[in-house]
């Protein structure tokens, strides 16, 4: 009981310090606010009308800080404004983070730094890595010569608790920090650095309630230990997360078994090991999923909220459950997103939106992310304010974005030119701009997928697609058509990308070789000018020994006003980390091969 007793009293006082931290944001009552554009998407700050009061500039807009400072990005560099778009942080910075516990930290020159809640830098050094503030103290590390790290603690004034010598640091939690010492010694340590006790294994991690998970090797079976040192729950797992809320997350499953479980620190189960997966939802709360679909290795769960005393207080209906904040949480199903009440139900006197994502409460308005869209609401439902969905190219022409989201796991946006003269020709264009940004996947025989996606089909995979303007000048418009494809259980998805010019006249979807004079070898000139640049730019140094075999004749491409850019996927030229790589060649450096007269060229010049 009294251990319960104390559990209440710290998360008590953790959940006051986000209160006054919350009251002091909620005084300032502006909201990032979203705009399509043709340069792409940017931000500004709306009141709670939904009228700007801020105007949208940003390509990244945080929300204000307690103090009135609202992290910016511009021209892709960052900085602070005031609620009057003020610099008071001058936008010099690589990276900042959203505040947290009054402090930001940031990335310059890549090493980084903490700035506190008015502005000023507190670090009295650069460090290699610093994580967010959590109970007063933020994770500082030091890179070696070897390439590991080491790491340590700063206080909220940037002073070093502890210096950078430890093997591993973890969050402070109920005032103490689980560390790693040196090679199969961990340690406790409080917030002035002083080490508690230590523990002799292999493996310690996820401390919480007074209890750390711990193996004696890293690869398990894991158990549970109390601060002492002794054991409380005897190594059996082969999967256990920390304590929270008085509850562990455990399998004696091999992890592609998807047979989870809620044990309390007795070690006792309060929900037997059936589940596909369990998620825990603060507040005492869990969503507990069971495996939907034919293929039940796939992960995907429906799911059902539970408490943390072992009762099921909803059905499983849930696709999408989000954490508790103030007694309430979000969902979706196959339709809809709606708040869920911490008996597990629909909140029905709350607004219930089309799609999928997310709902919070933002001061006394709700902040919808619906369908990768971010946009307010009422309590009553009614819009506040709703990004464009239509970007404005020129008096005349326009792309509008259009969904097709036939599944929750199938969701792409396509674009929808308008304004050209010949309505034949602009019906050609979007019909085969809505073929181009289709996606299919392959089947383990290597055959496409059936044509057809339903709402209750359960893919096995996610998959999203979007797309923005490259580029627009006269009556060329260059569109980017990404898209991500994430198969279940994949150590990562495949993006994709598309960049068709498209000559708004004619209809006409240019080619590569359509800018280069007839009789003119292109192909060798441009794969020498790139064989080149591989050998002397040091930003292609880490891609794959002779991977470039030269282009082709349907290579994928873009160009700006001055510009030719030629890439590749990942994996074709350099490792997945790399992205596509681009090569950028500018027109100076092959205008004697450009057909200045063709009708790609003029299609953007006058």
């Amino acid at each position: 009981m009294s251990s319960r007793k104390g559990r209440e009293k710290r998360q008590r006082k953790k959940q006051k310090s986000k209160d006054i931290d919350k009251i002091r944001i909620e005084s300032i009552k502006l909201y990032p606010a979203l705009r399509n554009e043709k340069d792409g998407a940017i931000y500004g700050y709306i009141d709670s009308k939904g009228n700007f009061v801020i105007k949208p500039k940003y390509q990244i807009a945080y929300d204000f800080n307690g103090s009135g400072i609202g992290i910016v990005q511009e021209n892709k560099l960052m900085g602070g404004i005031n609620t009057k778009g003020e610099y008071v942080i001058k936008p010099i910075y690589d990276s900042i983070n959203p505040y947290k516990e009054g402090r930001a930290i940031y990335v310059l020159n890549g090493t980084m730094g903490v700035i506190d809640e008015v502005g000023n830098i507190i670090t009295k050094k650069s460090y290699s890595f610093i994580s967010d503030y959590t109970g007063g103290r933020a994770i500082i590390g030091v890179s070696n010569q070897d390439g590991s790290y080491t790491y340590g603690y700063i206080d909220r004034e940037g002073n070093e608790i502890i210096p950078p010598k430890l093997l591993e640091a973890n969050e402070f939690n109920d005032d103490v920090a689980l560390v790693k010492v040196k090679d199969d010694v961990y340690g406790l340590i409080n917030k002035e650095g002083k080490l508690l006790n230590t523990y002799n294994y292999g493996y310690v991690s996820q401390y919480g309630d007074g209890v750390m998970v711990f193996a004696n090797s890293f690869n398990g079976p894991f158990g549970y230990i109390n601060r002492e040192g002794k054991v409380v729950i005897k190594p059996i797992y082969k999967v256990a997360t920390g304590f929270k809320d008085g509850v562990a997350i455990v399998s004696t499953e091999e992890v592609y078994n998807f047979k989870y479980g809620v044990i309390n620190l007795e070690g006792k189960y309060v929900f037997t090991p059936i589940y596909s997966k369990i998620e825990h939802l603060g507040e005492g709360r869990l969503a507990l999923g069971m495996p939907i679909g034919d293929d039940k290795n796939i992960g995907t769960s429906i799911y059902a909220i539970g408490d943390t005393t072992g009762k099921r207080l909803s059905d499983f209906k849930y696709l999408v459950v989000g954490e508790y904040e103030k007694g309430l949480s979000y969902g979706s199903d196959s339709n809809y997103t709606f708040f869920i009440d911490k008996n597990g139900n629909i909140d029905k006197s709350l607004p219930i939106v089309k799609g999928s994502g997310e709902l919070r409460f933002v001061n006394d308005i709700i902040r919808a992310n619906i369908d990768f869209s971010p946009y307010y609401l009422t309590r009553s439902g009614k819009v506040i304010y709703k990004p464009n969905d239509t970007i404005v190219l020129s008096p005349k022409y326009s792309a509008t974005r259009l969904k097709y989201k036939p599944n929750i796991n199938y969701l792409i946006y396509y674009p929808e030119v308008k304004g050209v003269t010949d309505k034949k020709t602009e019906k050609d264009i979007n019909l085969r701009l809505k073929e181009m940004s289709y996606f299919k996947p392959y089947t383990e025989e290597n055959t496409k997928s059936p044509e057809t996606i339903n709402p209750d089909d359960v893919l096995n995979y996610n998959y999203y697609g979007d797309f923005s303007v490259e580029f627009f000048k006269k009556n060329l418009l260059v569109l980017n058509l990404i898209g991500y494809y994430y198969p279940f259980g994949a150590a990562h998805g495949m993006p994709s990308k598309k960049t068709p010019s498209i000559d708004l006249v004619t209809g006409k979807f240019y080619s590569l070789g359509d800018l280069f004079m007839g009789g003119v070898y292109w192909v060798g000139e441009l794969n020498k000018i790139i064989e080149n640049m591989i050998k002397t730019d040091p930003q292609y140094n880490d891609l794959f020994d002779n991977a470039f075999k030269g282009i082709t004749l349907d290579q994928s491409f873009y160009i700006d006003e001055n510009n030719l850019y030629i890439y590749f996927p990942p994996y074709e030229l350099a490792p997945y980390a790399a992205g596509f790589v681009t090569f950028k060649i500018p027109f100076v450096d092959i205008q004697g091969m450009i057909n200045k007269e063709g009708s790609f060229y003029k299609s953007f010049n006058i």
